[in-house]
C-alpha cells in the first residue's frame, strides 16, 4: 500500500503527539445491584413488524441480553419478542416492573427495534418540535389503532421516574434510531445494510392516549438522579444493523450484553463505573459499525463518572461483591472457523468455478441474500457492508480479499473483549484522492503500541514499530497521518497497546509484513498478544 509506505519517515517523529454470545455454563459470578437490591430487567426486541419494513437483528439483540443476564444469575427478566411486543402488554409489564421495584434495585430496560419521530404532543417539550417514538410490532400509520401501537419517549420518562421514586437505579438502553443521516453513507446499494428507522409518515388517525403527563414530557436528564441512558445514535442519525459473527445485530445491544458479562470492567475489580461503561460501549460500537455509529450517553450531571458504579459482580451465594474480572476468560474461548459468504453481483455463481481458498474457506450464496463479500466481475470491485473495499480486483485476487474479510470480522471479536480508543480524523466519511486523514490512537499513557495495516486485497503491513529496538510509545496519544492515493478501497488499521513489551508479537508480525497474509493475522494476534492487550480497529475508506 503505497500511501502508507510514503509516510513511514513521518511516523517516526510522532510518538507522544459479533454474533450472539454462545450459550455457556453459568458464570461463577453473579450480577448484583450496586445498591444491594435485586436486578430486574425488561427486554424488548422486534424484527417482524406487521406493517412496516422488518429488521434482522433486534430479536437477536434481545435474546443476547436475556442470555447474558440469565448467565450472570439474574432471575427477574421479562422479554417481549415480536408478536408479544404490543402496547397493552408493554405498558402492563412496565406497570408490574414499577410495582416490583424496591430501594437498592438495579432495573434494566432495553429496546431493540424501529424508531421514528412525530410532531410533539406537548408544545415546547423538545428542541426540534418532535417526539421520539419506539414503534411496536403492530404499528400502522394508516389506522387509528395501528397508529397507537408505539410508545413515546416521555412515556418511558414517566416509568423511569416512578422506578427512581422507589429508590432503584435504572439503566435504559435504546438500540433504535430517529434521524436520517450517517457518518458515512453506503457507497453502493447493498442488501446487507438495514437501519432501525422507518421513513417519516403522516398518521391518518392516532388513538394513542399517553400514560405520561404534560409535565413529564418536559423532563430532561437533569431531572433523573439514578438513571443511566445509552442510545444507539443521536436524534439526527440512523443506526445500521451490522453483521457480527454472521448474525445481524445492533452494535449497542451487543456491547451492552458484553458489559453485563463484565467486559467493561477495565480495572478488573468486579465493578463497572459510569465512565467505564460509557467508554467501553462507545469504543465497541464505533468499531463494530465501521465508524458509522457514535452512541449517545447521558446521566444526571451531579453523578460522578469515576465513582458511581452501575454494574457489579459477586460470587454466587455471597452477599457482597468480590474483586474479580467477570467472564474475561470465557470470552477468549476458541472460535470456530466461519466460512466467508461470497456472491457475484451479476448473479452468475458459476464464475467462481475452480476458485481456491488461501486460508479462509468460503461458500457461494445469492447476492440478494446475506453475502459477506460481493464481487462485481464487470467493474472488478469487491464490496462488503456497502463499501467498496478493493478496486481492480481480478478473480484470482479474490482469495486474498476473502482472507481480509474474515480477518476484519474475527479481529472485531478481540476488540469487543478489551477495546482500544482509536478514531479516524477529521471524520469517517469517504475520503478522496489527495485528502489528508489521520488515525488517532488515544489513552495510551504508559503503554506500548503496535500498528498494523490490512489492505482491501489482504496485504498486511507493519506500520509501527519499524526497527526492532524502536521505542513503541510515549505520551498519551499517537497520530498517524495518511495522504489518500491509489490503491483505493478500504484499509483497516489495527492498533494494539499493552503495558508489557510486545517483542514476540512484533517478531511474528514481521513474518507477515508486506505479504498477502491477512488469513493468518487473527491467529498471530491471539497467540502473541499480552494478557493486558487492548485492540482498536478502524477503516480508511477511500475513492478516486
Amino acid at each position: 500500500m503505497a500511501r502508507l509506505i510514503a509516510l513511514i519517515g513521518f511516523l517516526l517523529g510522532l510518538a507522544g503527539t459479533p454474533g450472539l454470545a454462545a450459550e455457556a455454563a453459568p458464570s461463577p459470578l453473579v450480577l448484583m445491584a450496586p445498591g444491594s437490591g435485586e436486578v430486574r430487567a425488561l427486554v424488548v426486541g422486534i424484527d417482524h413488524y406487521q406493517n412496516v419494513n422488518p429488521l434482522r437483528g433486534a430479536v437477536a439483540d434481545a435474546r443476547d441480553i436475556e442470555t447474558a443476564l440469565a448467565g450472570m444469575g439474574s432471575k427477574d427478566v421479562t422479554t417481549l419478542i415480536d408478536a408479544a411486543a404490543v402496547r397493552a402488554r408493554l405498558i402492563g409489564e412496565l406497570d408490574k416492573l414499577v410495582a416490583r421495584s424496591r430501594s437498592g434495585d438495579l432495573v434494566i430496560i432495553t429496546l431493540a427495534g424501529h424508531g421514528s419521530k412525530e410532531d410533539e404532543r406537548v408544545k415546547g417539550s423538545s428542541d426540534d418540535g418532535t417526539d421520539e417514538v419506539f414503534l411496536l410490532v403492530g404499528f400502522d400509520p394508516k389506522t387509528g389503532a395501528g397508529g397507537a401501537e408505539k410508545i413515546l419517549n416521555h412515556e418511558f420518562h414517566h416509568y423511569i421516574k416512578l422506578i427512581e421514586d422507589r429508590g432503584a437505579q435504572v439503566i435504559f438502553v435504546a438500540d433504535t434510531c430517529y434521524g436520517g443521516g450517517l457518518s458515512r453513507e453506503v457507497a453502493v446499494d447493498s442488501p446487507s445494510i438495514s437501519y432501525r428507522q422507518v421513513p417519516r409518515y403522516r398518521l391518518a388517525e392516532d388513538d394513542l392516549k399517553p400514560v405520561s403527563t404534560p409535565a413529564e414530557a418536559m423532563l430532561t436528564p437533569l431531572d433523573f438522579e439514578r438513571t443511566t441512558f445509552l442510545a444507539a445514535v443521536d436524534s439526527e442519525t440512523k443506526a445500521p444493523e451490522v453483521l457480527i459473527d454472521n448474525v445481524y445485530r445492533g452494535a449497542l445491544s451487543y456491547a451492552f450484553a458484553r458489559a453485563i458479562q463484565g467486559a467493561a470492567d477495565e480495572k478488573h475489580d468486579g465493578k463497572t463505573t459510569l465512565r467505564e461503561l460509557f467508554a467501553y460501549a462507545r469504543k465497541v460500537v464505533y468499531q463494530l459499525s465501521d465508524e458509522r455509529q457514535n452512541i449517545v450517553t447521558l446521566e444526571s450531571p451531579h453523578r460522578d463518572l469515576d465513582r458511581d458504579v452501575v454494574l457489579q459482580w459477586g460470587d454466587r451465594g455471597v452477599a457482597h461483591p468480590t474483586p474479580a474480572p467477570p467472564v474475561k476468560a470465557a470470552l477468549s474461548a476458541e472460535r470456530p472457523v466461519i466460512p466467508v459468504r461470497i456472491a457475484s453481483a451479476t448473479a452468475h455463481s458459476d464464475i467462481f468455478a475452480g476458485l481456491q481458498a488461501l486460508q479462509t474457506p468460503f461458500t457461494i450464496v445469492d447476492p440478494e441474500g446475506t453475502p459477506d463479500l460481493i464481487w462485481n466481475p464487470v467493474a472488478h470491485e469487491a464490496i462488503a457492508g456497502g463499501d467498496k473495499i478493493a478496486l481492480d480486483v481480478a478473480l484470482d485476487d479474490l482469495p486474498g480479499v476473502i482472507d481480509r474479510t474474515a480477518a476484519v470480522r474475527d479481529l472485531k471479536s478481540l476488540v469487543v473483549k478489551s477495546p482500544q480508543s482509536v478514531h479516524v480524523l477529521p471524520d469517517a466519511s469517504l475520503h478522496r484522492q489527495g485528502s489528508r486523514i489521520d488515525i488517532d490512537v488515544t489513552d495510551i499513557e504508559g503503554r506500548n503500541l503496535v500498528l498494523v495495516d490490512i489492505t482491501g486485497s489482504g496485504i498486511v503491513q507493519l506500520l509501527y514499530p519499524i526497527h526492532p529496538k524502536q521505542l513503541l510509545s510515549t505520551g498519551g496519544h499517537y497520530r498517524v497521518p495518511f495522504t489518500v492515493r491509489d490503491p483505493f478501497g478500504a484499509d483497516q488499521v489495527l492498533a494494539i497497546t499493552s503495558g508489557a513489551p510486545m517483542d514476540g508479537l512484533v517478531t511474528a508480525l514481521r513474518e507477515l509484513d508486506k505479504r498477502r497474509s491477512a488469513g493468518r493475522l487473527f491467529d498471530v494476534i491471539r497467540r502473541f498478544q499480552p494478557p493486558d492487550a487492548r485492540l482498536g480497529l478502524v477503516g480508511l475508506f477511500t475513492v478516486p
